[in-house]
């Protein structure tokens, strides 16, 4: 007697594998959605982060990124040497203290001033081209409520460095909210040393 197998309409080995693949198929299409996903949101995250200007961050924070960013090149005139000797060697110097302007030497490279006469220093200042680092002191605990707008300083062709020196206790926050209009184009940097 032969026995006769009737058509079978499902498989159910062929839909098993066939699940299989399609399963597979869907994991590798997420996947792939969600890498473009996280790649779109770090372009967009690199905007924003460029598009508010450098960050805030503490002077030797600041030199540690400086001398990482420049360990491959060999170059002898490196930002962090030329940092480290305007913080550290006396410098030709402009201040601009109380609506006075005192200049000492020629081609002034530092520039002084506090958190009040920063907003009039564009119309203060004349030599304006060889000025690399802007100092702001912070010597009253009034001067952390008002707001340094650095958008005052878009004439000094030259300027690299902004540098805020605190006396006062504060945090890193508070320095980081007093920074306004901040220009990619020169780092801010702080540093809190209220003395001994």
């Amino acid at each position: 007697m032969e026995k006769s197998v009737p058509n079978q309409f499902i498989n159910q080995l062929n839909n098993f594998l066939l699940f299989g693949k399609f399963q597979i198929f869907i994991m590798k299409r997420l996947l792939l959605l969600l890498v473009l996903a996280f790649y779109c949101a770090g372009i967009n995250a690199q905007e924003t982060r460029s598009s508010q200007g450098s960050p805030v961050m503490e002077v030797n924070a600041y030199l540690a990124y400086l001398r990482s960013s420049e360990a491959g090149s060999r170059n002898l005139n490196a930002s962090s040497n030329r940092l480290t000797d305007l913080l550290k060697d006396v410098q030709p110097a402009v201040y601009y203290l109380r609506g006075e302007v005192k200049a000492y030497g020629e081609n002034p490279t530092s520039l002084y001033t506090n958190v009040s006469s920063l907003s009039e220093i564009d119309s203060a200042i004349t030599t304006k081209e060889s000025i690399e680092i802007l100092t702001i002191s912070v010597n009253q605990m009034s001067d952390l409520n008002g707001r340094l707008d650095l958008s005052v300083l878009s004439n000094f062709p030259n300027l690299k460095y902004v540098y805020i020196l605190s006396t006062v206790e504060t945090t890193d926050t508070v320095i980081s909210g007093l920074v306004q209009n901040s220009n990619a184009r020169f780092g801010v940097f702080y540093k809190i040393d209220k003395g001994s």
